[in-house]
C-alpha cells in the first residue's frame, strides 16, 4: 500500500467546510491502496469546533497533532469599542502584510520539523497539502523539496479568486500571486473541487500548470442516504439552511429577502430553520418582526445530527454572496443536499454551484438579491400547496458524481499516475 502524508488544518474537532472533504480522504483513499497519514494541529485557533466529529475518524487512522502557538495581534474585526486607532493599524499590518498568506503561517516553525521527521520515518510516496489555509501549501512545498517528493496541493477553495477573501491592497495581492505561482509551478498535480476551479489554474498558468484533477465535494454514503425519514412538518413549508456565514459572506440579502416576503405574506405557512454561525445582528433581526416566530436560528448542531435536520425540511438553501470568485465555488453541503432527496434552492450567482443544483438537482436558482429571494419564496409556497415542488430524481447520477466512494476512487487513480517515479 502506498503512503500519503496529508497536511491539513481542517480536521476534527475543527468544524469547517473543508473538514468533510478531509474526512472523505481519510476514510476512502485507503480503500484504494493509499494509506493516509495525517499531520494536523493539536489546538486549532479561532475557528468553530465540534467534538462529535472525532467519532467519524477511522479507528486505524494515523494522526500526528502538532501544537499551534500564540497568534500575534487580534484581527482588526475584533478590535472594537474604545481601542485606539494605533492598535487597529498595527493589527491591520500584522494580518495583511506579515501573516502572509494567512495566520496559520505562524504554525510553520513547529509543524515543519515534525513533518520532515514523519517523512523520514514513514517514507511516503507523496505529500498532499489541503487548503485553505493556503500557508499549508507553502509548508508542504518546503518539506516536499527537501525530501524530493511529489506535492499535490488540494484547493478546497481557490487562493486568489476566493469570494470569502478581500484583498487590502494591490501589493498584498501581488505577493500572494507570487506565492501561488511558486506552489503551482512546483506541484506534481493540482486538485480542485470544480471544473471551473481547475480551469482557473490552466487559464492563468498555461504551460506552467501541472496536470489538474477535479475531486468533487462529496457526500459520505455512510451518513447520507436516499431516505424519507424524518418527514417534514405537513402543516408548514419548511425551508432549511445549514452552514456558517464568515469572512466576506454576509446574510444581508437573505435577511432582506425574508423580511420582504413576510412583510407582504403575513399569513404564510412557510417557516425557515437556520443552523450554524451567524452574526449577533442577524440574530436580533430574526427575533424581531416580521421574522419573529417565522424564522428560527438553532445555532450550532452536532455533525451527527445534520442529516436528520436537513431531511426535516422540504427545501434546503445553498447561499453564496455575489462576489468575485463565487462562480468557482461549490459548497461541500451541496452533495448532501442532492442526496437528501429534498428540493434545493440555490441563492447563488451563476457558476459551479448553480450548475450542480440545476442538474442533477432539478433545483431553483435565484441571484442573491432581496426581491428575487422574496419572489422565489412565494413561488415555492405556491408549488408546495399544489404538490408541485421539484426534487432530485436521478439517484444514480448523483451517486456516480458525488458519492465519496466514487470521488476518492477517481482521485486515487490520479495519484497513482502522477506520483509514480
Amino acid at each position: 500500500m502506498k503512503k500519503l502524508i496529508l497536511l491539513t488544518y481542517s480536521f476534527p474537532p475543527l468544524s469547517t467546510g473543508g473538514t468533510p472533504v478531509v474526512l472523505n480522504l481519510c476514510r476512502y483513499l485507503p480503500d484504494n491502496d493509499w494509506k493516509v497519514i495525517v499531520v494536523t494541529v493539536a489546538n486549532p485557533r479561532g475557528m468553530n469546533t465540534d467534538s462529535s466529529l472525532s467519532a467519524e475518524l477511522p479507528d486505524d487512522l494515523q494522526v500526528i497533532r502538532v501544537p499551534h502557538g500564540k497568534i500575534a495581534a487580534a484581527s482588526p474585526s475584533f478590535i472594537t469599542g474604545k481601542q485606539n486607532s494605533a492598535a487597529k493599524l498595527f493589527s491591520f499590518i500584522i494580518h495583511n502584510y506579515i501573516l502572509i498568506p494567512d495566520r496559520v503561517i505562524t504554525w510553520r516553525k513547529r509543524v515543519l520539523p515534525v513533518l520532515k521527521q514523519v517523512i523520514e520515518t514513514e517514507k511516503p510516496h507523496a505529500i498532499m497539502s489541503f487548503g485553505p489555509h493556503h500557508s499549508l501549501h507553502l509548508i508542504g512545498l518546503s518539506a516536499a523539496r527537501d525530501a524530493m517528493l511529489p506535492l499535490f496541493p488540494f484547493f478546497g477553495d481557490l487562493w486568489l479568486e476566493d469570494s470569502y477573501v478581500e484583498w487590502p491592497s494591490r501589493l498584498n495581492r501581488l505577493i500572494e500571486l507570487f506565492l501561488e505561482r511558486k506552489v503551482t509551478r512546483a506541484a506534481r498535480g493540482i486538485i480542485a473541487t470544480t471544473g471551473e476551479s481547475a480551469g482557473y489554474f490552466m487559464d492563468r498558468y498555461g504551460d506552467m500548470c501541472p496536470p489538474t484533477h477535479v475531486a468533487e465535494n462529496a457526500y459520505d454514503p455512510r451518513r447520507i442516504t436516499w431516505a424519507d425519514y424524518p418527514v417534514p412538518d405537513p402543516d408548514h413549508l419548511t425551508v432549511g439552511w445549514t452552514g456558517n456565514f464568515f469572512g466576506m459572506q454576509s446574510p444581508e440579502e437573505l435577511l432582506q429577502g425574508m423580511e420582504m416576503f413576510y412583510g407582504r405574506n403575513r399569513e404564510s405557512l412557510l417557516r425557515v430553520k437556520m443552523a450554524g454561525a451567524i452574526s449577533p445582528e442577524a440574530v436580533r433581526r430574526i427575533e424581531a418582526d416580521p421574522l419573529k416566530g417565522k424564522v428560527t436560528h438553532f445555532g450550532h448542531i452536532n455533525w451527527a445530527d445534520i442529516p436528520a435536520f436537513q431531511k426535516s425540511c422540504d427545501v434546503l438553501v445553498g447561499y453564496l454572496s455575489a462576489r468575485n470568485g463565487s462562480a468557482f465555488k461549490n459548497a461541500s453541503k451541496t452533495a448532501e443536499y442532492l442526496m437528501s432527496g429534498r428540493s434545493i434552492l440555490g441563492i447563488v450567482p451563476e457558476g459551479a454551484m448553480a450548475d450542480r443544483i440545476r442538474d442533477p438537482g432539478r433545483g431553483y436558482i435565484v441571484h442573491p438579491v432581496a426581491e428575487q429571494i422574496a419572489s422565489v419564496l412565494e413561488n415555492l409556497e405556491y408549488q408546495w400547496k399544489t404538490s408541485a415542488l421539484r426534487v432530485p430524481v436521478d439517484k444514480t447520477a448523483i451517486e456516480k458524481r458525488f458519492s465519496a466512494v466514487n470521488v476518492m476512487e477517481k482521485l486515487s487513480v490520479f495519484l497513482d499516475r502522477m506520483a509514480a517515479p
